[in-house]
């Protein structure tokens, strides 16, 4: 039977739906005719890190009482992407925090916690950081067309 419909609208904004294509899951690929369905409401698999991050947006300068930067905008927005990315293809974050410069970290680990990535939003850029029971731990800047293959390091068995 031939698809009805050849393409999709939606209201979520555009750079939401950018990442779609570059992160490949083990999953079967969705059809044409295939139906998305959008909850609005936080109760996925990262809900927890959801509800952080909503808390760190409300924190103000010396909110630790060292003289600690609230986190910024930017900062928590790209988090949230990549929360919200991460809970659409079924990876968990272990932990989220946010940092004394602005920045906000996401703890992303494997099942076996041998491993994880860090990713720190900084105000002005963002860097990951691979830690691995059985090597040095490596950092760089994050590129995001680079997460699927972090993700697959991540999770290979």
């Amino acid at each position: 039977m031939p698809a009805l419909i050849d393409s999709y609208t939606t209201t979520e904004p555009s750079h939401l739906l950018s990442a779609d294509n570059w992160y490949k899951t083990e999953r079967e690929p969705l059809s044409s005719s295939s139906i998305i369905v959008v909850i609005s409401k936080r109760t996925g698999l990262n809900s927890r890190i959801h509800k952080l991050l909503d808390e760190y947006s409300t924190l103000q300068d010396n909110w630790d009482e060292d003289d600690a930067i609230a986190p910024s905008d930017i900062a928590i927005s790209q988090a949230r992407f990549i929360t919200t990315l991460l809970e659409n293809h079924g990876q968990p974050i272990f932990h989220s925090a946010p940092g004394p410069n602005g920045e906000v970290m996401l703890d992303i680990r494997n099942i076996k916690r041998n491993k994880s990535i860090e990713l720190i939003f900084y105000p002005t850029r963002s860097v990951l950081v691979l830690f691995s029971d059985n090597e040095k731990p490596v950092q760089q800047n994050f590129e995001i067309a680079d997460l699927p293959q972090h993700l697959e390091w991540l999770n290979r068995k």
